[in-house]
């Protein structure tokens, strides 16, 4: 079983120098080491032609300047025994030499470095087994954190010790397990302050123990909105709504970048100013994943499973692409308008929120599923019938068999029934907790109420167009 817990750390002044200097040059050498298997990498995927080998410095074709290695142009490509050496051994073992160049990298514990070699050959392996996107060049505020191997740092009480850094005392908010011992170690700079994230693991313990199918009593379907009374739809008609604590916060935070845009540039009085503005950002991202954590380990004690849907965040929250006529103008594209919708899913943090419920399942031994959310909004939860003109706004009725309810609830219907499909139980065990859903205006909607009683209450909504309103005017042809 592997957890892991963050404490905040309390460094002195000298420490904290060290710790941000380190950061720097780790930055520095992961976009130098990046550089160099960018250019190995090119020159095997795409070898270049005529009597130069460097197409940029004109060096010619010898075997001094053309790379023998796929992986990289640093450090030996062969092991003592004629083996070749991944990508990682051969810029690990360039570090000596890489050390005498670059004095200053002498004060960096010798881990510390190997850790971000490590770093960067993660993310090339993301690219070429994950399919994720090419590793990226990192700037001053991507690159924020540094990592220790196992067995390198010692906790005793409420103090760490971190080589090369000394000892330093951290708020003990929890104690350390029992019987797990220390995989990794990860110091990160946040705006508040550094905090440091330690990975236990106890491998007497299993992972995970997923429910058997046959065990499973009860699934919930989960549909995601943006509205402020309603951050998450579930089918057993009962809704979470939506803190939007960016928007909160959205006038103080234009004022403090206000305040800190007037400063003089480069200024004490301006990094004083801007970092008053990340720790108003930090402060937002911290309400954020509580309240997530929350809806998780509430979400996971209604059902065995969970069944969302798979969204496109990035490409629903993507700018639209601009538009001209004939004559080279630019036309008017809805960006505008989309600009508050990006914002409330930005807001609404949908990823993050998936990805918590999927951890809290996997530590209790539950199910969470995507399913396709395609047709999920027209289709009706109770013949199936499909017709755009089922909803009209948060409302929701059937053509066919005329069944009020509310959009989203229904959605989550229909979600969970594909999970079940996907899973091949029957639709008894859906909805959860009330097994039924009823469909009256009454209990449809939803209203801002505090977020202790969100879970636990079927909120109205003042808003909402009401069923009898909607069908009347359906018969007069409004």
């Amino acid at each position: 079983m592997i957890v892991t817990h963050k404490y905040k750390l309390k460094p002195s002044e000298s420490q904290v120098k060290i710790m941000l200097n380190w950061i720097t040059m780790l930055k520095s050498h992961y976009n130098y080491c990046l550089r160099d298997r960018i250019e190995a990498y090119e020159e095997v995927k795409a070898p270049r032609l005529g009597e130069y080998c460097d197409l940029r410095t004109k060096a010619h074709c010898t075997p001094l300047t053309c790379s023998i290695s796929k992986n990289s142009n640093l450090g030996e490509p062969f092991k003592k025994n004629g083996k070749k050496r991944s990508a990682y051994e051969q810029q690990s073992s360039e570090l000596p030499s890489f050390k005498k160049s670059h004095p200053w990298y002498k004060l960096i514990h010798s881990t510390v470095l190997q850790q971000n070699l490590r770093r960067l050959d993660k993310a090339f392996q993301n690219l070429f087994q994950a399919g994720k996107g090419y590793p990226n060049f990192k700037k001053r505020h991507q690159f924020k954190s540094f990592s220790y191997p196992p067995n390198q740092v010692k906790v005793v009480g409420d103090k760490i010790y971190l080589p090369s850094i000394g000892w330093m005392k951290m708020y003990l908010s929890r104690p350390l397990r029992e019987g797990f011992e220390v995989r990794s170690v990860t110091v990160r700079q946040k705006a508040d302050g550094f905090y440091v994230a330690i990975q236990l693991e106890d491998k007497s313990i299993p992972q995970t123990e997923t429910i058997d199918v046959n065990q499973i009593k009860a699934v919930v379907g989960v549909d995601c909105g943006a509205r402020p009374h309603k951050l998450l739809a579930l089918s057993n008609g009962k809704n979470i709504p939506n803190p939007e604590y960016e928007k909160r916060l959205a006038k103080r935070k234009t004022l403090r970048q206000r305040r800190a845009s007037r400063k003089k540039r480069g200024s004490n009085n301006q990094k004083i100013a801007y970092r008053k503005v990340a720790r108003l950002e930090q402060k937002i991202v911290n309400q954020r994943e509580d309240y997530q954590w929350k809806v998780a380990h509430k979400l996971l004690q209604l059902a065995d499973v969970i069944v969302m849907e798979k969204l496109n965040i990035q490409g629903m929250s993507r700018k639209g692409k601009p538009k001209q006529d004939e004559n080279g103008h630019y036309l008017k594209n809805g960006q505008n308008a989309k600009k508050a919708l990006n914002r409330l899913i930005r807001d609404c943090s949908w990823g993050g929120l998936k990805g918590k419920i999927r951890q809290v399942a996997e530590k209790f031994g539950r199910i969470f599923l995507e399913v396709d959310p395609k047709y999920s909004s027209q289709t009706c939860s109770s013949c199936g019938f499909k017709d755009k003109k089922n909803r009209h706004k948060e409302s929701f009725l059937c053509l066919n068999c005329n069944t009020p309810i509310d959009a989203d609830t229904n959605a989550g219907i229909v979600l969970g029934k594909r999970g079940c499909q996907i899973l091949g139980i029957s639709f008894d065990t859906l909805l959860g907790v009330t097994q039924k859903v009823t469909g009256t205006p009454e209990t449809t909607g939803a209203s801002n109420r505090d977020t202790s009683e969100a879970l636990a209450s079927e909120p109205t909504n003042p808003l909402q167009l009401s069923l009898f309103e909607w069908m009347n005017g359906r018969a007069i042809g409004c």
